[in-house]
C-alpha cells in the first residue's frame, strides 16, 4: 500500500522561509566575547571567523527556517523571530519543537516529556495539550537557534 505524506502546513503561527544554497559563504570576525562582569584585557586579542550559514545551515537537507507569527510562546519567542529547526535532532524533555497533532497545522510548543504534553508558554493561549497513544504526532524538528532583530522592536 502506498502512503502519502503531505507537505507541512504552517498556518498562522509559523511562516516557512526557503533556504537557498547558492553563492559564496560570508564570514564574520568574532573578537572575544561580551562580558557581563569585568572583562579580561587579554580578550581584546582573541578572534575567530565564523560562517553563519555553516553554523546554522550546515545540514540544509534537515533544516527548516521559520518565522514566528503568533504569540503562544511569548515571552521566549516574539512575533517575527526567526527560528532554525533541525529535523535530525530527537526531541528531549524541555525542547521547543515544531509539531502537528492529528493533521493539524504545525505549531511551536515546549515538549514536556515527563507529562507527555505540549506546552504553550503564554498563559493567554491554549492550555497544554496532552498527547494520547491514539494521537498522530508529526514532529518537524527541534528549535536549534533563535534570531531576533532587536532594532525593529519598539
Amino acid at each position: 500500500m502506498i502512503t502519502f505524506k503531505k507537505a507541512p502546513y504552517f498556518g498562522t503561527e509559523l511562516e516557512n522561509l526557503t533556504i537557498h544554497a547558492e553563492g559564496e559563504k560570508k564570514y564574520v570576525q568574532v573578537c572575544g566575547g561580551v562580558c557581563a562582569g569585568f572583562p579580561s584585557p587579554a580578550e581584546d586579542f582573541l578572534s575567530d571567523r565564523i560562517s553563519l550559514d555553516e553554523r546554522y545551515l550546515s545540514k540544509v537537507e534537515s533544516t527548516f527556517v521559520n518565522r514566528v507569527k503568533g504569540l503562544s510562546m511569548y515571552p521566549e519567542y516574539l512575533e517575527n523571530d526567526i527560528i532554525i529547526i533541525r529535523s535530525d535532532y530527537y526531541p528531549t524533555d524541555g525542547d521547543d519543537i515544531v509539531v502537528s497533532i492529528n493533521s493539524s497545522e504545525y505549531t511551536l510548543k515546549r515538549y514536556d516529556k515527563a507529562n507527555n504534553r505540549l506546552v504553550a508558554l503564554n498563559s493567554d493561549y491554549a492550555k497544554s495539550v496532552t498527547i494520547d497513544e491514539s494521537d498522530e504526532v508529526v514532529i518537524l524538528g527541534v528549535v536549534d537557534a533563535v534570531i531576533r532583530d532587536k532594532r525593529k522592536r519598539k
